[in-house]
Protein backbone atom coordinates (compact mmCIF):
# COMPACT_ATOMS: atom_id res chain seq x y z
CA UNK A 1 0.00 0.00 0.00
CA UNK A 2 1.58 3.30 -1.11
CA UNK A 3 1.49 6.54 0.83
CA UNK A 4 -1.31 8.03 -1.26
CA UNK A 5 -3.54 5.00 -0.66
CA UNK A 6 -2.75 5.05 3.05
CA UNK A 7 -3.63 8.73 3.29
CA UNK A 8 -6.93 8.12 1.50
CA UNK A 9 -7.75 5.16 3.75
CA UNK A 10 -6.86 7.22 6.82
CA UNK A 11 -9.10 10.09 5.75
CA UNK A 12 -11.95 7.70 4.95
CA UNK A 13 -11.61 6.01 8.34
CA UNK A 14 -11.51 9.39 10.10
CA UNK A 15 -14.68 10.44 8.26
CA UNK A 16 -16.46 7.21 9.24
CA UNK A 17 -15.33 7.70 12.84
CA UNK A 18 -16.58 11.27 13.02
CA UNK A 19 -19.87 10.29 11.39
CA UNK A 20 -20.32 7.46 13.90
CA UNK A 21 -19.58 9.74 16.84
CA UNK A 22 -21.98 12.35 15.49
CA UNK A 23 -24.74 9.79 15.03
CA UNK A 24 -24.17 8.53 18.57
CA UNK A 25 -24.37 12.01 20.05
CA UNK A 26 -27.46 12.80 18.02
CA UNK A 27 -29.05 9.53 19.08
CA UNK A 28 -28.31 10.33 22.72
CA UNK A 29 -29.77 13.82 22.33
CA UNK A 30 -32.80 12.43 20.50
CA UNK A 31 -33.35 9.82 23.19
CA UNK A 32 -33.07 12.45 25.91
CA UNK A 33 -35.56 14.68 24.13
CA UNK A 34 -38.00 11.79 23.63
CA UNK A 35 -37.85 11.02 27.34
CA UNK A 36 -38.76 14.58 28.28
CA UNK A 37 -42.35 15.49 29.24
CA UNK A 38 -44.54 16.23 26.23
CA UNK A 39 -45.85 19.79 25.86
CA UNK A 40 -49.63 20.26 25.72
CA UNK A 41 -51.40 20.67 22.41
CA UNK A 42 -54.53 22.68 21.81
CA UNK A 43 -57.14 20.57 20.06
CA UNK A 44 -60.43 22.03 18.91
CA UNK A 45 -63.51 21.70 21.13
CA UNK A 46 -66.59 21.21 18.94
CA UNK A 47 -70.03 22.54 19.72
CA UNK A 48 -71.30 18.99 20.13
CA UNK A 49 -68.55 18.20 22.64
CA UNK A 50 -69.38 21.36 24.56
CA UNK A 51 -73.05 20.38 24.60
CA UNK A 52 -72.37 16.81 25.70
CA UNK A 53 -70.00 18.05 28.39
CA UNK A 54 -72.62 20.40 29.81
CA UNK A 55 -70.37 23.38 29.13
CA UNK A 56 -71.50 26.76 30.32
CA UNK A 57 -69.23 28.73 27.96
CA UNK A 58 -69.47 28.83 24.20
CA UNK A 59 -67.17 26.48 22.22
CA UNK A 60 -65.37 29.43 20.62
CA UNK A 61 -64.55 30.88 24.04
CA UNK A 62 -63.34 27.51 25.29
CA UNK A 63 -61.06 27.13 22.26
CA UNK A 64 -59.68 30.64 22.75
CA UNK A 65 -58.92 29.87 26.42
CA UNK A 66 -57.27 26.57 25.48
CA UNK A 67 -55.11 28.28 22.85
CA UNK A 68 -54.16 31.01 25.34
CA UNK A 69 -53.12 28.44 27.97
CA UNK A 70 -51.05 26.50 25.42
CA UNK A 71 -49.27 29.69 24.34
CA UNK A 72 -48.61 30.60 27.98
CA UNK A 73 -47.09 27.14 28.52
CA UNK A 74 -44.55 27.92 25.79
CA UNK A 75 -43.66 31.07 27.72
CA UNK A 76 -42.41 28.94 30.67
CA UNK A 77 -45.71 29.13 32.57
CA UNK A 78 -46.99 25.61 33.28
CA UNK A 79 -50.66 26.39 32.84
CA UNK A 80 -51.69 22.78 32.29
CA UNK A 81 -50.31 21.62 35.65
CA UNK A 82 -51.81 24.61 37.48
CA UNK A 83 -55.19 24.17 35.81
CA UNK A 84 -55.33 20.43 36.58
CA UNK A 85 -54.36 21.13 40.21
CA UNK A 86 -57.14 23.74 40.46
CA UNK A 87 -59.65 21.27 38.99
CA UNK A 88 -58.55 18.74 41.65
CA UNK A 89 -59.17 21.37 44.37
CA UNK A 90 -55.64 22.80 44.96
CA UNK A 91 -54.53 26.40 44.46
CA UNK A 92 -50.84 26.16 43.60
CA UNK A 93 -50.68 29.96 43.13
CA UNK A 94 -51.73 30.59 46.73
CA UNK A 95 -49.11 32.17 48.98
CA UNK A 96 -47.28 29.56 51.07
CA UNK A 97 -48.60 26.60 49.10
CA UNK A 98 -46.44 23.49 49.80
CA UNK A 99 -46.86 20.74 47.24
CA UNK A 100 -44.81 18.26 49.31
CA UNK A 101 -47.61 18.14 51.91
CA UNK A 102 -50.27 17.19 49.35
CA UNK A 103 -51.57 13.63 49.14
CA UNK A 104 -51.85 12.95 45.39
CA UNK A 105 -54.55 10.33 45.97
CA UNK A 106 -56.90 12.88 47.58
CA UNK A 107 -59.12 14.75 45.09
CA UNK A 108 -61.21 17.69 46.35
CA UNK A 109 -63.99 19.73 44.80
CA UNK A 110 -62.81 21.92 41.89
CA UNK A 111 -61.52 25.31 43.09
CA UNK A 112 -63.00 27.72 40.55
CA UNK A 113 -61.31 30.74 42.11
CA UNK A 114 -57.97 29.02 41.54
CA UNK A 115 -59.02 28.30 37.93
CA UNK A 116 -59.77 31.98 37.29
CA UNK A 117 -56.47 32.94 38.93
CA UNK A 118 -54.60 30.66 36.49
CA UNK A 119 -56.46 32.23 33.55
CA UNK A 120 -55.66 35.74 34.78
CA UNK A 121 -51.93 35.03 34.97
CA UNK A 122 -51.99 33.29 31.60
CA UNK A 123 -53.52 36.44 30.03
CA UNK A 124 -50.75 38.54 31.55
CA UNK A 125 -48.05 36.10 30.41
CA UNK A 126 -49.09 36.22 26.75
CA UNK A 127 -50.82 39.63 26.70
CA UNK A 128 -54.01 38.07 25.35
CA UNK A 129 -56.47 40.80 26.34
CA UNK A 130 -57.62 41.08 22.75
CA UNK A 131 -58.39 37.34 22.49
CA UNK A 132 -59.93 36.46 25.86
CA UNK A 133 -61.46 38.91 28.29
CA UNK A 134 -62.02 38.44 32.01
CA UNK A 135 -65.76 38.76 31.58
CA UNK A 136 -65.80 35.81 29.16
CA UNK A 137 -64.57 33.34 31.75
CA UNK A 138 -65.96 35.01 34.87
CA UNK A 139 -68.69 32.35 35.09
CA UNK A 140 -66.50 29.38 34.10
CA UNK A 141 -67.62 26.05 35.60
CA UNK A 142 -65.97 22.75 36.49
CA UNK A 143 -67.41 21.22 33.29
CA UNK A 144 -65.81 23.99 31.22
CA UNK A 145 -62.49 23.44 32.99
CA UNK A 146 -62.54 19.70 32.29
CA UNK A 147 -63.20 20.31 28.58
CA UNK A 148 -60.26 22.73 28.42
CA UNK A 149 -58.01 20.19 30.19
CA UNK A 150 -59.09 17.45 27.79
CA UNK A 151 -58.32 19.69 24.81
CA UNK A 152 -54.73 20.06 26.11
CA UNK A 153 -54.22 16.34 26.80
CA UNK A 154 -51.70 14.19 24.93
CA UNK A 155 -52.19 10.66 23.63
CA UNK A 156 -49.15 8.47 24.25
CA UNK A 157 -48.28 6.17 21.35
CA UNK A 158 -46.99 3.22 23.36
CA UNK A 159 -45.92 1.25 20.28
CA UNK A 160 -43.93 3.96 18.49
CA UNK A 161 -40.65 3.05 16.82
CA UNK A 162 -37.46 4.86 17.83
CA UNK A 163 -35.54 4.15 14.60
CA UNK A 164 -32.74 1.80 13.56
CA UNK A 165 -30.19 2.81 16.21
CA UNK A 166 -32.81 2.48 18.93
CA UNK A 167 -33.60 -1.00 17.62
CA UNK A 168 -29.91 -1.92 17.68
CA UNK A 169 -29.55 -0.73 21.26
CA UNK A 170 -32.79 -2.51 22.07
CA UNK A 171 -31.34 -5.85 20.94
CA UNK A 172 -28.34 -5.35 23.21
CA UNK A 173 -30.61 -4.21 26.03
CA UNK A 174 -32.76 -7.31 25.60
CA UNK A 175 -29.68 -9.42 26.23
CA UNK A 176 -29.00 -7.41 29.40
CA UNK A 177 -32.61 -7.99 30.44
CA UNK A 178 -32.20 -11.73 29.85
CA UNK A 179 -29.12 -11.78 32.09
CA UNK A 180 -31.10 -9.87 34.74
CA UNK A 181 -33.81 -12.54 34.70
CA UNK A 182 -31.26 -15.37 34.81
CA UNK A 183 -29.14 -13.93 37.63
CA UNK A 184 -32.01 -12.34 39.53
CA UNK A 185 -29.92 -9.21 40.14
CA UNK A 186 -29.57 -6.20 37.86
CA UNK A 187 -26.23 -5.38 39.51
CA UNK A 188 -24.76 -8.80 38.67
CA UNK A 189 -26.17 -8.52 35.15
CA UNK A 190 -24.45 -5.15 34.73
CA UNK A 191 -21.12 -6.58 35.91
CA UNK A 192 -21.34 -9.43 33.42
CA UNK A 193 -22.30 -6.87 30.80
CA UNK A 194 -19.19 -4.81 31.67
CA UNK A 195 -16.96 -7.88 31.22
CA UNK A 196 -18.49 -8.62 27.82
CA UNK A 197 -18.01 -5.01 26.75
CA UNK A 198 -14.32 -5.19 27.64
CA UNK A 199 -13.97 -8.42 25.67
CA UNK A 200 -15.58 -6.61 22.73
CA UNK A 201 -13.06 -3.80 23.12
CA UNK A 202 -10.11 -6.21 23.31
CA UNK A 203 -9.18 -6.11 19.58
CA UNK A 204 -9.10 -2.31 19.67
CA UNK A 205 -7.00 -2.41 22.83
CA UNK A 206 -4.53 -4.84 21.25
CA UNK A 207 -4.18 -2.65 18.20
CA UNK A 208 -3.53 0.39 20.36
CA UNK A 209 -0.94 -1.55 22.38
CA UNK A 210 0.86 -2.70 19.24
CA UNK A 211 1.12 0.89 18.10
CA UNK A 212 2.64 1.81 21.48
CA UNK A 213 5.20 -1.00 21.08
CA UNK A 214 6.20 0.41 17.71
CA UNK A 215 6.73 3.80 19.30
CA UNK A 216 8.68 2.26 22.19
CA UNK A 217 11.09 0.62 19.72
CA UNK A 218 12.07 4.09 18.51
CA UNK A 219 12.93 5.30 22.00
CA UNK A 220 16.78 5.01 21.70
CA UNK A 221 16.79 7.08 18.51
CA UNK A 222 14.36 9.60 19.95
CA UNK A 223 16.52 9.92 23.07
CA UNK A 224 19.58 10.37 20.88
CA UNK A 225 17.90 13.23 19.04
CA UNK A 226 16.96 14.92 22.30
CA UNK A 227 20.45 14.44 23.75
CA UNK A 228 21.96 15.89 20.61
CA UNK A 229 20.25 19.17 21.40
CA UNK A 230 20.48 18.94 25.18
CA UNK A 231 21.06 22.23 26.98
CA UNK A 232 19.30 24.37 24.42
CA UNK A 233 15.78 25.65 25.08
CA UNK A 234 15.37 28.31 22.39
CA UNK A 235 12.40 28.12 20.06
CA UNK A 236 14.48 27.28 16.98
CA UNK A 237 16.13 24.31 18.69
CA UNK A 238 12.84 22.96 20.04
CA UNK A 239 11.39 23.21 16.55
CA UNK A 240 14.39 21.35 15.18
CA UNK A 241 13.97 18.56 17.73
CA UNK A 242 10.31 18.20 16.82
CA UNK A 243 11.11 18.15 13.12
CA UNK A 244 13.79 15.46 13.48
CA UNK A 245 11.53 13.27 15.61
CA UNK A 246 8.75 13.61 13.04
CA UNK A 247 11.22 12.70 10.30
CA UNK A 248 12.22 9.66 12.32
CA UNK A 249 8.58 8.58 12.60
CA UNK A 250 8.10 9.07 8.88
CA UNK A 251 11.19 7.01 8.00
CA UNK A 252 10.04 4.22 10.27
CA UNK A 253 6.49 4.40 8.83
CA UNK A 254 5.03 5.16 12.25
CA UNK A 255 2.18 7.52 13.01
CA UNK A 256 1.69 8.55 16.67
CA UNK A 257 -1.95 9.37 15.89
CA UNK A 258 -2.86 5.86 14.75
CA UNK A 259 -2.87 4.79 18.40
CA UNK A 260 -5.64 7.29 19.09
CA UNK A 261 -7.96 5.73 16.52
CA UNK A 262 -8.91 2.67 18.64
CA UNK A 263 -9.51 5.00 21.58
CA UNK A 264 -11.80 7.25 19.53
CA UNK A 265 -13.66 4.24 18.18
CA UNK A 266 -14.50 3.23 21.74
CA UNK A 267 -16.15 6.59 22.52
CA UNK A 268 -19.36 6.13 20.46
CA UNK A 269 -19.63 2.52 21.64
CA UNK A 270 -19.33 3.54 25.31
CA UNK A 271 -21.85 6.37 24.84
CA UNK A 272 -24.33 4.01 23.21
CA UNK A 273 -23.93 1.38 25.92
CA UNK A 274 -24.34 4.05 28.57
CA UNK A 275 -27.76 4.86 27.10
CA UNK A 276 -28.73 1.22 27.60
CA UNK A 277 -27.65 1.29 31.24
CA UNK A 278 -29.52 4.49 32.19
CA UNK A 279 -32.68 3.80 30.14
CA UNK A 280 -33.73 0.26 31.05
CA UNK A 281 -37.41 1.00 30.44
CA UNK A 282 -36.79 1.57 26.74
CA UNK A 283 -33.86 -0.72 25.96
CA UNK A 284 -34.05 -3.52 28.53
CA UNK A 285 -37.84 -3.75 28.90
CA UNK A 286 -38.50 -2.90 25.25
CA UNK A 287 -40.89 0.04 25.72
CA UNK A 288 -41.21 3.01 23.37
CA UNK A 289 -39.57 6.39 24.05
CA UNK A 290 -43.08 7.84 24.43
CA UNK A 291 -43.67 5.49 27.36
CA UNK A 292 -40.51 6.84 28.98
CA UNK A 293 -41.76 10.39 28.42
CA UNK A 294 -45.17 9.58 29.93
CA UNK A 295 -43.60 7.96 32.98
CA UNK A 296 -41.25 10.91 33.39
CA UNK A 297 -44.24 13.28 33.17
CA UNK A 298 -46.07 11.38 35.91
CA UNK A 299 -42.91 11.17 38.04
CA UNK A 300 -42.18 14.93 37.93
CA UNK A 301 -45.71 16.41 37.87
CA UNK A 302 -46.87 18.22 41.00
CA UNK A 303 -48.62 16.09 43.60
CA UNK A 304 -51.53 18.53 43.52
CA UNK A 305 -51.89 17.76 39.80
CA UNK A 306 -51.91 13.99 40.37
CA UNK A 307 -48.19 13.32 39.84
CA UNK A 308 -45.52 12.17 42.27
CA UNK A 309 -43.84 15.57 42.63
CA UNK A 310 -40.29 14.21 42.29
CA UNK A 311 -37.28 16.07 40.92
CA UNK A 312 -36.45 15.67 37.24
CA UNK A 313 -34.30 12.52 36.90
CA UNK A 314 -30.69 13.26 36.00
CA UNK A 315 -29.91 9.90 34.44
CA UNK A 316 -32.73 8.41 32.42
CA UNK A 317 -35.46 6.06 33.57
CA UNK A 318 -33.28 3.93 35.85
CA UNK A 319 -33.83 6.45 38.64
CA UNK A 320 -37.60 6.49 38.05
CA UNK A 321 -37.97 2.70 38.01
CA UNK A 322 -35.97 2.36 41.21
CA UNK A 323 -38.16 4.84 43.11
CA UNK A 324 -41.62 4.50 41.68
CA UNK A 325 -42.32 1.16 43.40
CA UNK A 326 -46.04 0.64 43.96
CA UNK A 327 -47.02 4.22 43.16
CA UNK A 328 -48.38 3.49 39.69
CA UNK A 329 -52.08 3.64 40.56
CA UNK A 330 -52.19 7.39 39.98
CA UNK A 331 -51.49 6.82 36.27
CA UNK A 332 -55.08 5.67 35.73
CA UNK A 333 -56.46 9.14 36.54
CA UNK A 334 -53.47 11.15 35.33
CA UNK A 335 -55.12 14.01 33.40
CA UNK A 336 -52.01 14.92 31.40
CA UNK A 337 -52.72 11.98 29.05
CA UNK A 338 -55.91 10.75 27.43
CA UNK A 339 -54.85 7.10 27.70
CA UNK A 340 -53.57 7.08 31.28
CA UNK A 341 -55.30 3.76 31.98
CA UNK A 342 -53.51 2.14 29.04
CA UNK A 343 -50.17 3.44 30.34
CA UNK A 344 -50.96 2.01 33.77
CA UNK A 345 -51.89 -1.39 32.34
CA UNK A 346 -48.68 -1.55 30.31
CA UNK A 347 -46.49 -0.61 33.30
CA UNK A 348 -48.29 -3.09 35.57
CA UNK A 349 -47.58 -5.90 33.11
CA UNK A 350 -43.81 -5.27 33.11
CA UNK A 351 -41.43 -7.06 35.47
CA UNK A 352 -39.14 -4.28 36.65
CA UNK A 353 -35.46 -5.04 37.37
CA UNK A 354 -34.36 -5.40 40.98
CA UNK A 355 -32.04 -2.49 41.76
CA UNK A 356 -31.52 -3.46 45.40
CA UNK A 357 -28.43 -4.86 47.08
CA UNK A 358 -29.93 -6.33 50.22
CA UNK A 359 -31.87 -3.48 51.78
CA UNK A 360 -29.96 -0.79 49.87
CA UNK A 361 -31.69 0.71 46.83
CA UNK A 362 -28.86 1.31 44.36
CA UNK A 363 -31.26 3.15 42.08
CA UNK A 364 -31.03 6.15 44.40
CA UNK A 365 -28.33 8.78 43.95
CA UNK A 366 -25.90 9.79 46.71
CA UNK A 367 -26.93 13.18 48.05
CA UNK A 368 -24.92 15.99 49.62
CA UNK A 369 -27.90 16.71 51.85
CA UNK A 370 -28.31 13.18 53.15
CA UNK A 371 -25.25 11.27 54.34
CA UNK A 372 -25.83 7.57 53.77
CA UNK A 373 -24.04 4.38 52.85
CA UNK A 374 -24.38 5.39 49.18
CA UNK A 375 -21.55 7.87 49.80
CA UNK A 376 -19.24 4.87 49.58
CA UNK A 377 -19.82 4.76 45.83
CA UNK A 378 -18.29 8.21 45.04
CA UNK A 379 -15.50 7.61 47.59
CA UNK A 380 -14.57 4.24 46.09
CA UNK A 381 -14.90 5.70 42.59
CA UNK A 382 -12.19 8.25 43.36
CA UNK A 383 -9.87 5.57 44.75
CA UNK A 384 -10.49 3.17 41.88
CA UNK A 385 -10.10 5.78 39.13
CA UNK A 386 -6.96 7.28 40.68
CA UNK A 387 -5.35 3.86 41.15
CA UNK A 388 -6.45 2.78 37.69
CA UNK A 389 -4.82 5.80 36.04
CA UNK A 390 -1.56 5.20 37.92
CA UNK A 391 -1.48 1.52 37.00
CA UNK A 392 -2.40 2.24 33.40
CA UNK A 393 0.66 4.46 33.07
CA UNK A 394 2.82 1.56 34.19
CA UNK A 395 1.24 -0.80 31.67
CA UNK A 396 1.35 1.59 28.72
CA UNK A 397 4.21 3.32 26.97
CA UNK A 398 4.86 6.88 28.11
CA UNK A 399 6.47 9.18 25.52
CA UNK A 400 9.88 10.63 26.30
CA UNK A 401 9.82 13.82 28.34
CA UNK A 402 12.72 16.24 28.11
CA UNK A 403 13.71 19.22 30.21
CA UNK A 404 12.24 21.62 27.69
CA UNK A 405 9.66 24.05 29.10
CA UNK A 406 6.99 22.60 26.83
CA UNK A 407 7.68 19.06 28.06
CA UNK A 408 7.67 20.27 31.67
CA UNK A 409 4.30 21.92 31.06
CA UNK A 410 2.95 18.69 29.54
CA UNK A 411 4.19 16.67 32.51
CA UNK A 412 2.58 19.15 34.89
CA UNK A 413 -0.71 18.94 32.98
CA UNK A 414 -0.60 15.15 33.18
CA UNK A 415 -0.12 15.29 36.95
CA UNK A 416 -3.08 17.64 37.28
CA UNK A 417 -5.22 15.32 35.15
CA UNK A 418 -4.28 12.42 37.43
CA UNK A 419 -6.31 14.17 40.11
CA UNK A 420 -8.89 16.04 38.04
CA UNK A 421 -10.29 12.99 36.23
CA UNK A 422 -11.02 11.03 39.45
CA UNK A 423 -12.47 14.17 41.05
CA UNK A 424 -14.78 14.73 38.08
CA UNK A 425 -15.86 11.08 38.15
CA UNK A 426 -16.58 11.39 41.87
CA UNK A 427 -18.65 14.53 41.28
CA UNK A 428 -20.69 12.83 38.56
CA UNK A 429 -21.40 9.91 40.92
CA UNK A 430 -23.43 12.33 43.04
CA UNK A 431 -25.63 13.04 40.02
CA UNK A 432 -26.41 9.49 38.87
CA UNK A 433 -27.87 6.44 40.63
CA UNK A 434 -25.40 4.47 42.71
CA UNK A 435 -25.89 1.53 40.35
CA UNK A 436 -24.42 3.51 37.46
CA UNK A 437 -21.47 4.58 39.63
CA UNK A 438 -20.77 0.95 40.55
CA UNK A 439 -20.96 0.00 36.87
CA UNK A 440 -18.38 2.66 35.96
CA UNK A 441 -16.15 1.59 38.82
CA UNK A 442 -16.27 -2.10 37.93
CA UNK A 443 -15.73 -1.33 34.24
CA UNK A 444 -12.61 0.69 35.16
CA UNK A 445 -11.23 -2.27 37.13
CA UNK A 446 -11.90 -4.67 34.23
CA UNK A 447 -10.33 -2.23 31.75
CA UNK A 448 -7.18 -1.96 33.88
CA UNK A 449 -7.00 -5.74 34.18
CA UNK A 450 -7.34 -6.05 30.40
CA UNK A 451 -4.47 -3.62 29.85
CA UNK A 452 -2.34 -5.53 32.35
CA UNK A 453 -2.93 -8.85 30.57
CA UNK A 454 -2.20 -7.34 27.16
CA UNK A 455 0.99 -5.71 28.49
CA UNK A 456 2.18 -9.04 29.93
CA UNK A 457 1.35 -10.92 26.74
CA UNK A 458 3.05 -8.31 24.53
CA UNK A 459 5.74 -6.64 26.68
CA UNK A 460 7.47 -3.45 25.67
CA UNK A 461 11.06 -3.75 24.42
CA UNK A 462 13.89 -3.17 26.89
CA UNK A 463 17.12 -1.46 25.88
CA UNK A 464 20.65 -1.64 27.24
CA UNK A 465 23.02 1.25 27.64
CA UNK A 466 24.80 0.08 24.51
CA UNK A 467 21.58 0.46 22.49
CA UNK A 468 21.35 4.10 23.55
CA UNK A 469 25.05 4.64 22.80
CA UNK A 470 24.65 3.14 19.33
CA UNK A 471 21.75 5.48 18.59
CA UNK A 472 23.78 8.44 19.85
CA UNK A 473 26.72 7.51 17.63
CA UNK A 474 24.35 7.24 14.67
CA UNK A 475 22.95 10.72 15.27
CA UNK A 476 26.41 12.09 16.00
CA UNK A 477 27.11 11.75 12.29
CA UNK A 478 30.02 9.28 12.58
CA UNK A 479 31.35 7.70 9.39
CA UNK A 480 29.93 4.31 8.46
CA UNK A 481 31.86 1.07 8.93
CA UNK A 482 34.34 -0.13 6.30
CA UNK A 483 32.74 -1.83 3.36
CA UNK A 484 29.54 0.21 3.72
CA UNK A 485 29.23 2.94 1.07
CA UNK A 486 28.63 6.32 2.64
CA UNK A 487 25.40 8.00 1.55
CA UNK A 488 25.74 10.88 -0.86
CA UNK A 489 23.91 14.16 -0.34
CA UNK A 490 23.53 17.31 -2.38
CA UNK A 491 23.81 20.45 -0.25
CA UNK A 492 24.13 24.14 -0.99
CA UNK A 493 27.65 25.44 -1.49
CA UNK A 494 29.51 26.17 1.70
CA UNK A 495 27.56 23.76 3.91
CA UNK A 496 29.90 21.82 6.16
CA UNK A 497 29.32 18.05 6.43
CA UNK A 498 30.05 15.78 9.34
CA UNK A 499 30.34 12.04 8.59
CA UNK A 500 28.55 12.49 5.28
CA UNK A 501 25.61 14.38 6.87
CA UNK A 502 24.93 18.10 6.91
CA UNK A 503 25.81 20.06 9.98
CA UNK A 504 22.72 21.17 11.91
CA UNK A 505 21.76 24.77 11.36
CA UNK A 506 20.53 24.95 14.96
CA UNK A 507 23.35 23.01 16.67
CA UNK A 508 26.41 25.11 15.80
CA UNK A 509 28.86 22.97 17.79
CA UNK A 510 28.27 19.59 16.10
CA UNK A 511 32.05 19.06 16.10
CA UNK A 512 32.04 19.33 19.89
CA UNK A 513 29.08 16.94 20.06
CA UNK A 514 30.88 14.36 17.89
CA UNK A 515 34.00 14.75 20.03
CA UNK A 516 31.88 14.22 23.13
CA UNK A 517 30.44 10.96 21.77
CA UNK A 518 33.90 9.75 20.74
CA UNK A 519 35.27 10.62 24.17
CA UNK A 520 32.45 8.67 25.85
CA UNK A 521 33.14 5.68 23.57
CA UNK A 522 36.88 5.81 24.34
CA UNK A 523 36.16 6.01 28.06
CA UNK A 524 33.86 3.00 27.86
CA UNK A 525 36.59 0.99 26.11
CA UNK A 526 39.13 1.97 28.76
CA UNK A 527 36.72 0.99 31.52
CA UNK A 528 36.15 -2.37 29.84
CA UNK A 529 39.92 -3.00 29.61
CA UNK A 530 40.34 -1.98 33.24
CA UNK A 531 37.64 -4.43 34.32
CA UNK A 532 39.37 -7.19 32.33
CA UNK A 533 42.73 -6.51 33.95
CA UNK A 534 41.10 -6.43 37.37
CA UNK A 535 39.51 -9.82 36.68
CA UNK A 536 42.90 -11.24 35.69
CA UNK A 537 44.55 -9.95 38.83
CA UNK A 538 41.76 -11.36 40.94
CA UNK A 539 42.32 -14.77 39.34
CA UNK A 540 46.04 -14.54 40.24
CA UNK A 541 47.21 -14.76 36.66
CA UNK A 542 49.29 -11.84 35.44
CA UNK A 543 50.58 -11.22 31.96
CA UNK A 544 48.20 -13.74 30.41
CA UNK A 545 45.71 -12.49 27.87
CA UNK A 546 42.03 -12.93 28.41
CA UNK A 547 41.82 -15.34 25.47
CA UNK A 548 44.53 -17.60 26.98
CA UNK A 549 42.79 -17.40 30.33
CA UNK A 550 39.53 -18.56 28.78
CA UNK A 551 41.31 -21.43 26.95
CA UNK A 552 42.91 -22.54 30.19
CA UNK A 553 39.55 -22.50 31.96
CA UNK A 554 37.92 -24.49 29.17
CA UNK A 555 40.73 -27.12 29.31
CA UNK A 556 40.13 -27.52 33.01
CA UNK A 557 36.44 -28.05 32.43
CA UNK A 558 37.17 -30.70 29.75
CA UNK A 559 39.44 -32.59 32.14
Amino acid sequence: MNNKTRRFAGRLLAFVLLATMLLTVLTGCATSSKNQPVAPTSSTISNSAATEGNAHLDADVLNAISEMLTTAYSASFDTRELLIAAYRGYDMLAEGFDDTKVDPTVVKEPDMDAVRKVLDQAREAVEAEDRVTVSEYAEITAEDTLLIIQSMQTTADLDSDGGFLDKLLGWIGSFLGWMDRVTGSYLIALMIFAVLVELLMLPLGIRQHKNSIRQAKLRPKEMAIRKKYAGRDDQATRQKVTTEIQDLYQRENFSPYSGCLPLFLQIPIILALYQIVINPLQYVLGQSPVMSAALTQYYTAARAAGGLGMATPRSGTIEILSRIGDKLDGLKDFLFYQNGTEIYDRMSFLKLPDFNLGSINLGNSPSFDDFSILWLVPALTFIVYFTSMKLTKKFTYQPTMNTDPQDKQTACSNQIMDFMMPIMSTWVCFMVPALVGIYWMFKSVISTLRQFIVAKAMPYPKFTEEDYRAAEREYAGKAPKKGTPAPTYSYPRGTKTVGGKPKSLFHMDDDDYVAKIEEETRREQEEAEAREQKAQKKAGVKGISSAELKDDESNKENK
